[in-house]
């Protein structure tokens, strides 16, 4: 198989032997500042990929980079819309929380406190293991990176799919001021603020506040008759960069966040389908469960995400003379709270009050060769200490007889690695051929604690689980192989061997459903990048295949618990999977006023070994008692990986005498998923559109308007699936953001 993998690379080199006939210099970069800088034609795009900055063409990585204004002109305000603009990625979304999946590999219960996801997302280096959505709204930004595939060298922590950069501004040495007002349909009104400003000699130092409030939902409880999916954040984020010499900069940042989210959550997706309710058929129909619109829910509480978090980090970046220090320091810290009611009708059955406490400290060493350098190669160590808090107090009538009894859930997940790590990359012909290898050992501690218990009397449909304390160690080496050729000076193509690693994890919930092994992943990628026509044409080009052992799923599984098996939704493991694809991203400046986007991706993703997977087959057997069937599952489609994905777009420049007219478009389609690893639930083909219009008058050139829309064409589709054990609604599923459009008006001094 390895043969066949690299074969495709040999293809891809072979298809470049004339290609240098249409290729240009391209223009080297000049410093070490990480942006996209203009220059003849396409601007050059300069990322950090291998932890160095390097033009985005001359990374052996399959990237994607997008700069602030692009994303906006993209009608992409959040990281979870980024999906929109680059096809390997996929991203749902489940209690406020974020879950990205790249080339097919990503963990579906991302979601669950304490489980970290296979697609982590980097903020200004730093590494973040719960991806709350809170964290991740787009301001004040420089840039994204998508990096595809295992990172398993220079990033290495649970990154068997991928990863994400996003890079906030730096403060500069002459004073900045922005700020943006918007009003958009839900009587939504947004705001965001920019300022920086020298404090002296070699200091500078800023802040970004960014906000937003939702006055009105998408639909209504219309048991309480209060607004659903509705939502209000601010962020502030700060930085301060002090230059005390020419070879030292520190940087010094914080950040706050709070969010709130009125969510749903409360719509079947498929009448009937239980995963194993034991009180009987389910009430879909009834006048318990039947809200006439697609946003509407019926629900005898209020339905919401609240998370507060904050955080700062030390970055340092030393010359040394013979190489460059780098040391990143950073402390996170977030309290949440999730008000979640179980059975989503008026009746009081099930209610769920889930509080999140989550603390996380990582450290990281990195010593690196000069760019001067004929041998690229870096040193490093990264550590990181987290801590997960889970209490969860179950109510409702059904398992606490009518409140005689109250049942509390409390866990607690402690994880402690190290990773020592190094990757050099050499000139093997004459300056055009490069080979890279590269290496990391984890060593992961984990630690868990759990607890269910019932008083003063045993309820009788959720028991309580015995408890646990465990301590698990896994270590694994990870490693990455990789092979590049400059035919030109604009076109390379490369071929890479690489593996990455994820942690095993407890079941924080539920408690009694046993720990997941650590997921690995074997990667064979061959890529082509080039530039072409005198610079007008920037198009790359890769194939992969992902061989999967042991991948972490979400599934309703049977756990034992004192009453004998009861079906749950929980974390574990099948036995092995694959992925593989072709995806493309291009660019092309049709004239200096015209440039087009245009990205693809063809997956196959499928179950090699997955014996005795849960079926959604619900079987009653008696008041109180049920029987979950299981199968094989081996052949089905992963969940969440659409076969195809498409995305295009485009930004037209159009000057006029009263000021310069911007008109962007996106489009983004995908075919339809599987949501679950019995291939039950399906998520029908969806197509979204985009667009803004931006002006700049002519008689200042300091203000800027915008007219945006998203979601033009209004399509009703779910953004996530939440499999069901004990809810007479049947499965459920969280819903898309509706058609909003909105006005901007923005100031820049």
């Amino acid at each position: 198989m390895k043969k066949k993998a690299f074969g495709y690379s040999t293809m891809l080199f072979a298809t470049v032997a004339s290609a240098p006939l249409l290729a240009q210099t391209a223009t080297p970069p000049q410093d070490n500042e990480a942006q996209a800088r203009p220059t003849a034609g396409l601007e050059e795009i300069i990322v950090t990929a291998q932890r160095r900055s390097q033009n985005l063409q001359d990374v052996p990585v399959a990237v994607t980079a997008f700069t602030g204004e692009a994303l906006e002109n993209k009608g992409i305000f959040r990281v979870s819309d980024i999906q929109q603009a680059d096809s390997s990625l996929f991203v749902s979304q489940m209690s406020g929380v974020i879950i990205p999946f790249l080339r097919g590999v990503g963990n579906p219960g991302a979601s669950t406190p304490g489980n970290e996801a296979s697609v982590p997302v980097y903020i200004d280096d730093v590494y973040y293991s719960r991806l709350a959505s809170a964290y991740l709204e787009l301001a004040n930004i420089e840039r994204v990176e998508v990096l595809k595939g295992p990172q398993g060298t220079l990033f290495g922590r649970n990154s068997t799919g991928g990863l994400m950069q996003v890079f906030t501004r730096d403060p500069g040495e002459t004073t900045d001021l922005s700020a943006t007002l918007g009003y958009a349909n839900y009587d939504t009104v947004s705001g965001k603020l920019y300022a920086a400003t020298p404090l002296g000699e070699n200091v500078s130092a800023g802040i970004s506040l960014a906000g937003l409030n939702q006055g009105d939902g998408w639909g209504k409880n219309l048991f309480t008759g209060k607004d659903t999916y509705r939502r209000k954040f601010y962020n502030i984020r700060s930085k301060i960069v002090f230059e005390p010499t020419d070879t030292t900069k520190i940087r010094l940042s914080g950040f706050y966040t709070y969010q709130r989210q009125n969510q749903g959550n409360a719509v079947s997706i498929y009448p009937g389908t239980t995963r194993g309710y034991p009180l009987g058929s389910p009430l879909q129909g009834t006048q318990y469960f039947d809200p006439p619109g697609f946003y509407d829910i019926n629900a005898n509480t209020e339905i919401f995400h609240r998370l507060r978090g904050w955080g700062g980090a030390l970055k340092i970046d030393q010359e040394l003379g013979f190489a460059d220090f780098v040391s990143i320091t950073s402390f996170r810290k977030a309290k949440e709270f999730l008000n979640y009611e179980g059975d989503h009708t008026e009746l009081n059955w099930l209610a769920f009050p889930i509080n999140i406490r989550d603390r996380q400290i990582t450290q990281e060493f990195q010593l690196k060769s000069q760019p001067s350098s004929d041998i690229s190669w870096i040193l490093g160590l990264f550590y990181i200490n987290s801590r997960t808090n889970v209490d969860v107090a179950i109510n409702g009538d059904a398992l606490t007889l009518n409140g005689l009894v109250s049942q509390n859930l409390n866990s607690v997940q402690k994880i402690e690695s190290w990773a020592p790590f190094a990757q050099a990359t050499f000139p093997v012909v004459d300056d055009k051929t490069n080979i890279t290898l590269g290496l990391r050992y984890t060593k992961d501690r984990v630690e868990g604690q759990g607890r269910q218990s019932i008083t003063p009397l045993v309820g009788p449909d959720f028991p309580a689980a015995p408890d646990y304390n465990e301590t698990f160690n896994f270590d694994k080496w990870t490693y990455k192989v990789s092979l590049d050729h400059n035919f030109t000076d604009d076109i390379m193509a490369y071929a890479t061997w690489s593996r990455g690693y994820k942690s095993g994890t407890f079941n924080t919930i539920p408690v009694a459903a046993a720990p997941t092994r650590p997921e690995t992943v074997t990667s064979y990628e061959a890529g082509l990048k080039m530039m072409l026509f005198d610079r007008r044409v920037r198009a790359n080009f890769a194939v992969f295949r992902n061989d999967i052992k042991d991948p972490q799923v979400q599934l309703v599984q049977l756990v034992d618990t004192p009453a004998g098996p009861t079906p749950l939704v929980a974390f574990a493991n099948a036995k092995k999977a694959r992925t593989k694809g072709v995806e493309f991203d291009s660019t092309i400046l049709v004239t200096d006023q015209l440039r087009l986007d245009l990205s693809g991706q063809y997956l196959w993703a499928k179950f090699l070994d997955f014996d005795n997977a849960p079926f959604n087959v619900p079987i009653f057997t008696s008041p109180w008692g049920v029987t979950l069937a299981t199968g094989d599952a081996s052949g089905n489609r992963l969940s969440q990986t659409p076969k195809w994905k498409l995305n295009a777009g485009f930004n037209y420049d159009v000057p006029t005498s009263v000021g310069q007219f911007t008109f962007a478009g996106q489009m983004s389609y995908r075919s339809s998923l599987k949501w679950d690893p019995d291939n039950i639930l399906t998520e029908p083909k969806l197509t979204l559109f985009n667009a803004s219009i931006t002006f700049k008058p002519e008689f200042n050139d300091k203000l800027t308007f915008r007219l945006w829309g998203a979601n033009l064409s209004n399509e009703k589709y779910f953004n996530n699936e939440i499999p069901q054990t004990d809810t007479p609604a049947g499965d459920l599923g969280g819903v898309g953001d509706p058609r909003t459009y909105g006005i901007e008006v923005r100031f820049d001094l």
